[in-house]
């Protein structure tokens, strides 16, 4: 028995079943996505926790004020002669003692350091040392020392007004330096790991964990700088520019975490 031939669709009725296709390919898309991404974020979580720890750095400053200062010198001579070079050098010396001596009285350490010599020879053609002495050069450095930072400043001002006198003198920037630097960097890592917890509890606060006991730590370089600077080094720094200094430390600390229930 021979089935009468199916009668030919439409072109509404293939648009029909074309859409109804797509809806159905697109729903089934969307679902795959949203199941995707539930698996995705159940992934990125179960990472984020992995080791139940979590890493973080504290910081922490202290300002000081310079508690001893210091104050170098070199006065230089240079002659034909080696005796009267000597005698020069002797008695500009003696002015640099005299001025140190009026400024500070015994509120300073001054320490003069030995004469050094340098023969300086003539060379002629090709570099090759004739033998003959060009002349004699004569220095001598000097270094005060004192707990009073402004009397350091003030020597270091004063000296340098030698040069008008005829003082050839080489004066350099004072120095500042703070003696209880070991009790400020006690103090700065308690602090600085009281940072690291407060930051690791922020952290903590919108990732569904807790912060558990601290697992291990370790202390970086301390930068001791100029007060408002923003200068680092890798090794860690110490400027001794100015009397007012400010000590920074940082510390990277691991805790435990768990996960609230």
């Amino acid at each position: 028995m021979s089935s009468s031939p199916r009668a030919p669709s439409t072109p509404r009725q293939q648009s029909g079943q074309t859409t109804v296709g797509l809806l159905a390919l697109g729903a089934a898309l969307a679902i795959g996505l949203v199941l995707a991404a539930w698996i995705v974020a159940g992934s990125v979580e179960r990472i984020k926790l992995a080791g139940d720890k979590i890493t973080v750095k504290g910081y922490a400053e202290e300002k000081v004020a310079s508690d001893a200062g210091a104050w170098r010198a070199i006065v230089s001579m240079r002659g034909a002669d080696l005796e009267s070079t000597y005698r020069n050098l002797e008695t500009h010396s003696a002015r640099v003692v005299k001025l140190v001596e009026a400024l500070a009285g015994s509120n300073a350490r001054l320490q003069p350091g030995p004469v050094t010599t340098q023969t300086l020879l003539e060379y002629g053609p090709g570099g090759v040392q004739t033998g003959r002495v060009l002349s004699y050069e004569l220095s001598r450095s000097f270094e005060v020392t004192s707990t009073d930072v402004a009397l350091i400043g003030r020597i270091a001002t004063e000296a340098s007004r030698l040069i008008s006198e005829g003082v050839p003198i080489n004066s350099m920037p004072p120095q500042y330096f703070y003696n209880d630097l070991n009790s400020v960097k006690v103090r700065l890592i308690g602090a600085a790991t009281k940072d690291s917890q407060l930051r690791a509890e922020q952290f903590a606060a919108n990732s569904g964990v807790t912060v558990g006991p601290l697992r291990s730590a370790s202390q970086g370089v301390f930068q001791i700088t100029a007060p408002n600077s923003t200068e680092t080094a890798d090794y860690g720094s110490y400027d001794t520019s100015t009397v007012e200094k400010l000590v920074k430390a940082v510390v990277t600390v691991e805790y435990a975490v768990a996960r609230k229930r």
